[in-house]
């Protein structure tokens, strides 16, 4: 359950916005019964002036940080933290913040208590945390520590506020039709199939979901969203009773089943077609041109850095914003 908010006493109470703010800062001029009845609606609701708003108010703390969750601090040459971590922070200056990172690793429990000690020392206001394989408890222990959070790129079902996520199912069927227009009968999925993650969980679902609709043959392989575990997997695939088609998970995957099918001499679009998820700017650049959809990652975070600050300010949850994707047909396929 979320916090009460000042509006919430206010509500209860019967009384203004201000009035309520004038009791909780000890005004002079507000008479001993509305401050009883205030006081009481405070203790009713349980509710807990936001310190990180006040502060940020008084321009004490301009600092928000971005926490990625069982992500390598040394994976720096991953695109999609490379991207969405420059656009939290190109947003946040923009309004006039810093953003620092941090890094949660769920088998260490320290990691978050150093987070919750930098929210409760007022190092930082709040935090977008990027946790595609991050429970929901964990989601709701942070939020129980009083910090602002939102969380990106991952959702939950108890939980659509707060959140930024894009629509990943509506990618995976344009994907699996697109691929089926072009007269491919025989599709194998390239994902990783032991993460949690929503992202993840959801291209595979609506994967399986699309091929039986339509009547085509269907397979899951394992990777692990890098470039080799997607030339493994293609190069099994393709070695063995091989399908006309490679849709990946991701564009890094996809890349790595391109060069498989180089390697083994496979004309890609002819004999073989491959796609992709997410249309990083190198898929421009692969031969042929990687097909893809496109995950809109940069307006996704300046969103979730913007909710994160409205969260702040007001103490009141943010609806969950769903960003669509689009499908990106190039040479591949």
């Amino acid at each position: 359950m979320s916090q009460a908010t000042l509006k919430d006493v206010a509500v209860h109470a019967g009384v203004s916005h201000q009035t309520v703010s004038n009791v909780l800062n000890d005004h002079p001029h507000v008479r001993p019964a509305t401050r009883q009845r205030v006081l009481k609606a405070v203790a009713e609701l349980d509710y807990h002036p936001n310190v990180a708003a006040k502060a940020l108010r008084e321009a004490r703390i301009t600092a928000l940080c971005c926490a990625f969750y069982n992500h390598d601090a040394d994976q720096i040459a991953d695109p999609y933290r490379n991207l969405i971590q420059s656009s939290f922070v190109a947003e946040a200056d923009l309004r006039g913040y810093t953003m620092n990172v941090a890094f949660l690793l769920g088998e260490q429990p320290e990691t978050f208590d150093r987070l919750r000690q930098r929210f409760l020392q007022r190092q930082m206001g709040g935090s977008v945390i990027v946790g595609q394989n991050m429970t929901a408890q964990q989601w709701r222990t942070t939020r129980e520590w009083g910090m602002s959070s939102v969380m990106f790129d991952q959702h939950f079902d108890d939980t659509l506020v707060n959140t930024v996520f894009a629509d990943y199912r509506g990618g995976m069927r344009e994907l699996v039709a697109h691929h089926a227009a072009q007269g491919r009968r025989d599709l194998a999925l390239i994902i990783p199939l032991a993460d949690p993650g929503s992202s993840g969980v959801e291209r595979h679902e609506q994967f399986l979901a699309s091929v039986q609709e339509l009547g085509l043959r269907g397979r899951v392989v394992n990777g692990d969203w890098s470039f080799d575990s997607g030339e493994r997997a293609a190069r099994t695939l393709l070695q063995g009773d091989a399908p006309d088609a490679i849709l990946a998970g991701n564009d890094r995957m996809a890349a790595g089943a391109l060069l498989a099918a180089h390697q083994l001499g496979i004309d890609v679009p002819g004999t073989l077609a491959i796609s992709g998820f997410d249309d990083f700017e190198f898929t421009l650049y692969t031969t042929p041109r990687l097909t893809t959809v496109r995950v809109p990652h940069e307006a996704m975070a300046r969103a979730a850095v913007q909710d994160l600050l409205n969260l702040i300010e007001t103490g009141e949850d943010q609806p969950a914003r769903c960003f669509p994707t689009e499908l990106v047909v190039r040479d591949s396929s």
